[in-house]
């Protein structure tokens, strides 16, 4: 079974790479209710996985919210609607799913059960006055207890991911930047239609409705899409890097030990952490370093020749040079 979207010319134009808060929100539920598996979150779906069953007991929507992530097949979209823009807030995502109709949360969540009858917690919130609150509600909840704690580490992570994105269609087209976007997304750039195609999903061919597609990553693993109205044609991946926030075990150092005897730890772990494209701010968060640090660091590093800084709009992004990649793996000249 094969999920095909056709894509034309057009469609690539006005399409976009985009973060979505609300986006991480469903992702962790869909990790945390076993629906995806996902090795490289394991010691944070380990970590929370109690907090969320006490979560859904003090909030009857959050379990009729897990419950119906939990089925097989189609996610409702409003409960993650994709953004209107490039970039939202969490607030911002939050509204949209405020002002989804009751009769349209309904219908979506209807789909999930093909006909079924809901479960019992599902139907108890559909029967209330207003169930697209309570789901709202669940959300916030949600956010609040186990995606906003780590909100600006998982940012730096799928900015990286949008920057190295950017480089690859710079670098190589769309097919660049999209032959490479998850394990299970084949990118078929083949006349007379380029396609993308998605396995293990309905067996149908998909045209879109125009406005291009919103590539939204994420840093749970999750794979799943939207092509429905009323909301726009998002497909959400995963997100390059995810694995470096939640390692296995925080006794083992990241530092080579060479490198460290070199330049120092701290000068170290920067060279370290610039595995593609970051800013000084994207570093201080992922590091839990001053921006003054960082910034004195990357001075040197720059003035060895070890990253190179290149100013886009009013940042500067930096990349580790050939030098720097050869004094991090210990190559020799």
């Amino acid at each position: 079974m094969t999920l095909r979207i056709e894509v034309r010319a057009g469609d690539l134009g006005a399409s976009r790479f985009a973060i979505s808060p609300i986006t991480q929100v469903t992702a962790a539920l869909l990790v945390l209710s076993g629906r995806v598996q996902s090795w490289a979150t394991l010691p944070w779906a380990n970590r929370n996985r109690g907090r969320l069953q006490a979560m859904c007991e003090a909030e009857p929507a959050l379990a009729a919210l897990v419950s119906t992530l939990r089925a097989r097949g189609y996610n409702p979209d409003f409960i993650a609607p994709p953004p209107q823009g490039t970039a939202s807030t969490f607030a911002q995502d939050l509204a949209a799913v405020r002002e989804t109709s009751a009769e349209q949360a309904h219908q979506e969540v209807a789909r999930v059960f093909q006909g079924r009858e809901l479960p019992a917690e599902v139907a108890h919130v559909f029967d209330s006055p207003d169930p697209v609150g309570r789901y709202t509600a669940a959300l916030a909840l949600t956010w609040k207890e186990l995606v906003a704690p780590d909100w600006n580490r998982m940012r730096t992570v799928l900015q990286r991911d949008l920057a190295r994105r950017a480089d690859r269609l710079v670098a190589g087209g769309w097919d660049g930047a999209l032959g490479e976007m998850a394990p299970k997304v084949c990118w078929h750039a083949s006349a007379p239609e380029a396609a993308i195609r998605i396995p293990d999903m309905p067996d149908e061919k998909r045209i879109l409705r125009g406005g291009g597609i919103l590539f939204l990553p994420n840093v749970f693993d999750a794979l799943w899409v939207c092509l429905d109205d009323p909301w726009r044609n998002a497909i959400v991946y995963p997100a390059d890097g995810a694995a470096a926030l939640w390692p296995a075990s925080t006794s083992s150092d990241p530092v080579p030990a060479h490198l460290a005897h070199l330049v120092g730890r701290s000068r170290a772990l920067i060279l370290t952490a610039i595995d593609g494209p970051i800013t000084t701010t994207q570093l201080t968060e992922s590091l839990n370093m001053s921006l003054g640090a960082v910034g004195d660091h990357l001075s040197v590093l720059r003035r060895s020749g070890l990253v190179g800084g290149t100013r886009v709009g009013r940042t500067v992004v930096y990349r580790r040079t050939a030098l720097g990649d050869a004094l991090l793996t210990g190559a020799t000249a």
